[in-house]
């Protein structure tokens, strides 16, 4: 296996590129403070999505294979934030494709298995307690799928209680990259995800001119993303999803108001983590201007 690259950014190069100026300088709001900021060393991390084998040995292919991903998703941005072009459903399906990638690979998202699979792993120590509506109202709660929740309620019913309670502390004891329990396998969670934009509306968002889109290092809500969100593409479009109002899921394009641009901003701003990134200091003064407080 191939071990190499440590320079992880969750938010894709290319991505970050598209809000540089005509000079290729990008600049980044961090606390109160605008710098040029260069996309290599921006959104990214140590590491993230190196997994091991039962020898604990490290390997880049999960990194690897977004890599791929992201060749194919740059070229689909590309396309969309061409001025004037017009969307097919098969741009749609692969932009539901592209987000939900995103929507699963970011840092805070991959943190939450292992705290997930403890929860899970203590509400199985006490199957033998409830019955299965109990563990069922419980288990929805944790996040487990609603289909899988009789045949896990079943199987736990037949493990002595105390075999699940020996389980349940070698599983505290896990490391979060252990093979066992890997963080990166919330990355399985695209398909899923995918499923529920495939069936929003979505449009394509014109800056009005003379303004900017800004992006934030979460570009994403990290909840609820079913009851609409949006996000920029590029410093001059921006997708928003809506839930579907009929049986045909749309894609169509237009201009946004000076009202959604600014919402658009002000909500990257909100959810980012620890920089905003835009074409020009104007932007991100104008930003500061809008929330007129410091968050970072």
């Amino acid at each position: 296996m191939s071990f190499e690259k440590t320079n992880h950014h969750y938010v894709p190069q290319f991505w970050q590129k598209k809000f540089r100026d005509d000079k290729n300088t990008l600049y980044g709001l961090k606390g109160s403070k605008i710098d040029v900021v260069s996309p290599k060393n921006e959104m990214r991390g140590d590491w993230i999505y190196t997994v091991f084998d039962n020898h604990w040995n490290p390997s880049d292919e999960i990194e690897n294979g977004l890599g791929k991903q992201e060749t194919k998703i740059a070229a689909l941005y590309t396309k969309l934030i061409t001025g004037g072009y017009q969307p097919t459903p098969i741009d749609r399906d692969e932009l539901c494709s592209a987000l939900a990638l995103q929507a699963c690979r970011h840092p805070d998202i991959l943190g939450r298995v292992p705290k997930k699979a403890i929860e899970l792993g203590e509400l199985l120590t006490q199957v033998h307690d409830l019955d299965f509506e109990e563990f069922k109202i419980k288990a929805i709660t944790i996040g487990v799928d609603a289909s899988e929740i009789d045949s896990i309620y079943k199987e736990a019913q037949a493990v002595p209680k105390d075999n699940l309670l020996k389980e349940f502390k070698i599983l505290e004891g896990l490391s979060p990259q252990d093979p066992q329990l890997p963080v990166q396998d919330a990355l399985k969670a695209k398909e899923n995800i995918c499923r529920s934009l495939l069936n929003m509306d979505l449009t394509l968002l014109d800056a009005p001119q003379g303004l900017e889109y800004v992006l934030g290092d979460t570009p994403l809500p990290q909840t609820d993303l079913s009851q609409g969100f949006s996000v920029p593409l590029s410093k001059l479009v921006a997708v928003k999803a809506q839930p579907s109002t009929s049986p045909q899921n749309t894609i169509i394009r237009r201009q946004a108001s000076q009202q959604e641009l600014e919402e658009i901003n002000k909500a990257q701003w909100e959810n980012a983590l620890e920089i905003v990134i835009a074409s020009s200091k104007v932007t991100l003064e104008a930003l500061q201007n809008q929330v007129k407080f410091q968050k970072f």
